[in-house]
């Protein structure tokens, strides 16, 4: 059954959950695709999973057509597709419930840089349970330790 994480993480906390988010998959050898709203975002990602952590490589590939390398276990696109058949999704932006309900795990993000872009996630946590998908709030707390 697909359920859903909404982390409600610092913007300039989120591209760490995102790089955390791929890397605990890829240890657990699972296949995940990460949605970019655009090209820019998506190469942004690409960068990211580059540089975060320089003693450890994630193999992944901005895939925009054509054929990806089906050994590649992370793929970041800008259309809805799936072409590496990953059971994870990482939207870094909105694509439909559609789309994002062919996964066996979804990550989204809270927004809250501005009202309309709170709503908008709002408005998608509450689409999920509508439609009877298990959805869960996580609230990341950085700089704080235990």
């Amino acid at each position: 059954m697909t359920a859903c994480v909404f982390h409600d993480t610092d913007p300039s906390q989120q591209d760490r959950r995102l790089f955390e988010i791929v890397e605990r998959a890829y240890d657990q050898q699972k296949k995940v695709l990460v949605f970019a709203p655009n090209r820019e975002r998506a190469g942004a990602i690409d960068r990211l999973l580059w540089t975060t952590k320089q003693e450890s490589f994630i193999p992944h590939e901005v895939v925009t057509a054509g054929e990806p390398d089906s050994l590649i276990p992370v793929a970041i696109v800008t259309s809805e597709l799936n072409p590496i058949g990953a059971a994870i999704l990482i939207a870094d932006g909105h694509c439909s419930l559609d789309f994002a309900l062919g996964f066996e795990s979804i990550h989204e993000f809270v927004n809250r840089s501005t009202p309309r872009l709170h709503q908008a996630c709002r408005e998608r946590f509450r689409a999920y349970r509508d439609r009877q998908v298990p959805v869960e709030h996580v609230k990341s707390e950085y700089g704080v330790r235990s």
